[in-house]
C-alpha cells in the first residue's frame, strides 16, 4: 500500500494508516519533522504539518478514496 501512494504522480493521496504513522513518530519523539518528511516521501511539509495539527486537535485524518469515475 505505501509504495502504491508513492508511484502517484501529481497531487499525491497518502492512505489513513501512513498518516497516522506520521504523526505518532513525530509525537513520540522518535523523529524531527525533517526526518518524517523524508522517511514517509511526504511531497509537502504542510501536508504533515497539518496532519500533526489534525490529529491533536482531534480531527480525524482521512483516507484518500478514489471516485468510482476514477476507476
Amino acid at each position: 500500500m505505501r509504495s502504491e501512494a508513492f508511484n502517484m504522480k501529481g497531487y499525491n493521496k497518502y492512505p489513513r494508516e501512513l498518516k497516522l504513522q506520521a504523526v505518532r513518530d513525530y509525537l513520540s519523539v522518535l523523529s524531527s519533522q525533517d526526518y518524517i518528511y523524508r522517511k514517509y516521501k511526504i511531497r509537502s511539509k504542510s501536508k504533515s504539518q497539518k496532519w500533526i495539527l489534525m490529529y491533536n486537535s482531534d480531527n480525524e485524518l482521512k483516507s484518500f478514496v478514489p471516485s468510482e469515475a476514477l476507476l
